[in-house]
């Protein structure tokens, strides 16, 4: 590739970091909320199971097992999938463009 284009590819990957670095937040506060809303829900299920008195050791495979519950899990779950997975295309946008401002800069020494 030419410095020209080379240039060129960087600004895109710039501008896909910067994508990269909005879908995390937005998929950071999806994660938090999908948190949020499992624990509530489990926390529910809890205190009445404590209410109907049972046996305390049961209540957590109880909950994990009650179809709300199990739900709530799996979407937090999905969503801890889809932020980590941001997480890691910004870093693979930062090491391409930490590759080609090394290769940019190569080319500069060497002109």
């Amino acid at each position: 590739m030419e410095s020209f284009e080379l240039i060129q590819y960087l600004q895109n990957k710039r501008r896909e970091l910067s994508h990269a670095l909005q879908e995390s937040k937005k998929r950071g506060i999806a994660l938090a909320d999908a948190e949020r809303q499992y624990k509530k829900e489990k926390a529910k299920f809890i205190a009445k199971a404590r209410l109907e008195k049972v046996a305390v050791t049961l209540i957590g495979d109880l909950a994990k097992g009650h179809p709300e519950i199990s739900e709530l899990r799996h979407k937090r779950d999905v969503a801890k999938v889809l932020y980590w997975n941001a997480q890691e295309a910004i870093n693979v946008y930062k090491l391409e463009c930490r590759l080609v401002e090394a290769q940019i800069k190569r080319e500069w020494e060497y002109a």
